[in-house]
């Protein structure tokens, strides 16, 4: 009866989980953010700007671009150029774009309709707001005036009539002529579309309320796309896309795709080596069980701390399923090769070995958990429960539903005679002092030897790769752009206002640096932007230059009285301030959303183009954070992999002091610790011969060897009484070694 009991106590526990699983799995929230695996540490500036590049508008913005096809592209005359239907069909497209719900901006290029509520919107300002001071001296006036007047008697003469009684130097035009000039010389606007120089591809660019990194809502947007294409566009259009949501999605059906074949494949295989060890369909569902009770648990956990699961969270923890079935593989070997034995019996000879194991395991995780990345840190978390609840349903669970009459299969008695035997021809020699010394030492300056010749990279690019179709298409609709912004002026500062001061201050030492050739062009956001004290000066300085500016007009043959508009503006007393709330209220919003996102934190990036020297720029600008984003993540993750390495040392004198205390023998302890240092040193030195640079993955991996590896020379030692179960020990580890290499190597696949 009492035997009975426990048998329902364990269902009620996997009933209730399985319960609970299912009416969580409704709610459960998955992501593919990659800013989960940037560093988040508040006090390093580099992080703080990484994160809000990540997660600000530029992020969200995707590029598309729509050509003819191969026969179509950058062919044929002037003439045939202008008859291309790629102008129709990008408005098309945007047309469609501004009608589906995840949009919030689409947009081209300018358009009369555009223009004219820019123009709107610019012209309920004082005229000397968008002005700077330096178009008040007399060369710079003579410049502007003369301007004006070819302008009155062209095309854009009717449009110009109506702003320069009020505007004669055209001040309203700056934000416009900035906002152009930000695009370069490699691409056209025809009509209000942008277009590349040779007529042969058209861009839109288009803003989506999502996130990049919510790949369930990207995935449906870009199937709405391929259904646009399908239905709207000629058969020869073709359509390429650029931004941050394609890699997403690539990394989802990447991380899908290892989460299948792993989880397949490794089913399979381990079905397999049960079915072949054990002999027995009942101790393959029941070895299961903690691997699965341990995954469930840890889905549940992970979704109740952190409010969703990384998708390569998820990816990890399949892997897992090797490690979770080490300890139910430890006490199956000792279970089905002493049948005779209780199976309670058995679980408390090997049971303290398991939780010694767990607990080194979990230590390891817990050094992956201080590399300071959200990412790892969840997996850690992951792992921990996952250990944590396999541990427990094997020590509680497994031994109470084993059998009670049961006939070990020959394949497992014959892997076990072959191990006995060759453990029998291994210790028949005793090796001496001498012996064991000239091993030590050889393994000594091997590791010296590996040590001094690894290299590091904290690249991570070169986990990226190049080769895939996603990034490859992102690389040439980049190219097609123009030259790209491999670097950033990031602005920040407590208040909007004191945000457009700063940006003021950059753009004005960008302005000096440029012209000294440090760098060779940028966002000259100050002239879209400025800051009220920065108007109040633009406006003193537009009334000190009026009796030169009058002079200057009846020279060039204009009548000074015709423009009484601006010398009644200037004269108010109280003008009217632009605020940068009113700029996001505004029809210019969509065009400066990517450089002064509206986070909670006030923050301006200034694109820059032809960087010669990051520190030279540093020097010349120091009222900005010059970032290159390549350096900054290399940086970032070189001190991610200096606290792995440290939180790692930490984590492994932890695992030697916990032996050292169950063991009271360092020979013990250095037995058990061993093996898995020995695979650390052979595979580090593997890597060094290959020519192969380490990275923080390597440094990790290195790290989990260590914890899992530890398991095993813990059942070594702790079953050492006799060749007989030192060899049924053997063979635990032995098929713990075959799923763990199942699961973790396809991995590498």
């Amino acid at each position: 009866m009492k035997h009975w009991r426990a048998r329902a106590a364990t269902l009620v526990v996997l009933l209730g989980t399985a319960l609970g699983f299912a009416a969580a799995l409704p709610h459960l929230t998955f992501t593919t953010k990659i800013t989960d695996f940037l560093p988040d540490d508040s006090e390093d500036r580099g992080a703080q700007i990484a994160a809000l590049l990540a997660e600000s508008e530029l992020s969200r913005v995707m590029v598309i671009d729509l050509s003819m096809g191969p026969a179509a592209s950058g062919s044929g005359t002037a003439a045939e150029q202008e008859l291309s239907p790629l102008p129709t069909l990008a408005r098309s497209l945007v047309t469609f774009l501004r009608t589906q719900p995840d949009v919030a901006v689409a947009r081209s290029g300018f358009t009369e309709a555009d223009t004219e509520a820019m123009l709107a919107f610019l012209g309920a300002w004082p005229a000397t707001t968008f002005l700077p001071r330096t178009a008040y001296t007399d060369e710079a006036a003579r410049v502007r005036l003369g301007k004006l007047e070819e302008q009155l008697g062209g095309p854009m003469g009717v449009v110009v009539r109506q702003t320069a009684p009020r505007d004669p130097l055209s001040g309203m035009w700056e934000p416009l002529e900035a906002l152009r000039g930000s695009r370069g010389d490699t691409l056209i606007d025809e009509d209000g579309i942008v277009m590349s120089a040779d007529h042969a591809h058209a861009f839109v660019f288009v803003e989506t309320r999502s996130s990049p990194f919510e790949s369930t809502s990207q995935r449906r947007f870009r199937a709405v796309l391929e259904e646009w294409m399908a239905s709207a566009a000629p058969r020869e259009a073709r359509m390429q896309t650029s931004g941050t949501a394609q890699y997403a999605i690539a990394s989802e059906a990447q991380i899908k795709g290892d989460v299948n074949r792993i989880g397949i494949i490794s089913t399979i295989g381990m079905l397999l080596i049960f079915l072949a060890l054990f002999g027995s369909v009942r101790l393959i569902l029941i070895g299961f069980v903690p691997m699965l009770f341990g995954s469930a648990v840890a889905i549940l956990g992970c979704q109740a701390l952190f409010g969703e699961i990384h998708g390569i969270t998820i990816a990890f923890g399949t892997s897992l399923l090797g490690v979770g079935l080490d300890y139910v593989e430890h006490y199956y070997a000792h279970f089905v090769l002493t049948p005779e034995v209780p199976a309670a019996t058995t679980m408390k000879l090997v049971g303290p070995s398991i939780v010694l194991g767990a607990l080194t395991t979990i230590i390891g995780f817990v050094g992956l958990g201080a590399s300071g990345l959200m990412g790892l840190r969840q997996m850690a978390v992951f792992a921990v429960i996952a250990i944590i609840a396999s541990m427990a349903a094997t020590y509680w669970m497994v031994p109470r539903w084993m059998p009670v009459m049961y006939r070990p299969p020959r394949t497992l008695g014959l892997v076990n005679r072959g191990v006995l035997a060759l453990l029998a021809r291994l210790t028949a020699r005793t090796w001496g002092r001498t012996s064991r010394l000239v091993v030590v030492g050889v393994a000594l300056a091997a590791t010296a030897v590996g040590l001094r010749a690894v290299q590091f990279s904290d690249n991570v690019n070169m986990l990226v790769d190049d080769a895939g179709p996603h990034v490859i298409e992102d690389h040439a609709v980049r190219a097609r752009l123009g030259p790209e912004s491999s670097s950033f002026a990031v602005v920040t500062a407590a208040t909007d206002e004191a945000l457009l001061t700063a940006i003021g201050t950059a753009c004005a030492e960008l302005e000096r640096a440029q012209a000294a050739g440090t760098v060779t062009s940028f966002v000259p956001l100050a002239r879209m932007l400025p800051s009220r004290e920065e108007q109040a000066a633009r406006l003193e300085a537009a009334r000190a230059a009026a009796p030169r500016l009058r002079a200057l007009m009846t020279e060039l043959g204009f009548v000074p009285e015709q423009f009484q508009a601006y010398w009644d503006g200037i004269a108010v007393a109280a003008p009217k301030v632009l605020t940068l709330a009113d700029v996001r209220r505004s029809p210019l919003a969509p065009l400066l959303t990517a450089w002064v996102p509206a986070q909670t934190t006030p923050i301006a990036l200034i694109p820059l183009v032809g960087v010669k020297d990051l520190a030279a720029l540093r020097a010349a600008v120091p009222g900005a954070s010059i970032i290159a984003p390549a350096e900054t993540i290399v940086d970032l993750f070189r001190g991610v992999r200096v606290r792995t390495v440290v939180s790692s040392l930490i984590g492994f004198a932890a695992i030697f002091l916990l032996l050292l205390a169950r063991y009271r023998s360092l020979r013990k302890v250095l037995v058990a610790l061993g093996p898995a240092v020995l695979a650390c040193v052979a595979t580090v030195g593997t890597l060094v011969a290959l020519g192969t640079p380490l990275t923080i993955l390597h440094v990790m991996s290195l790290l989990l060897v260590v914890s899992l590896g530890v398991d095993f020379g813990i059942f070594f030692v702790d079953t050492m009484a006799s060749l007989e179960e030192a060899a049924r020990t053997m063979v635990s580890i032995l098929t713990a070694s075959l799923t763990t290499i199942l699961s973790f190597g396809l991995l590498s696949g």
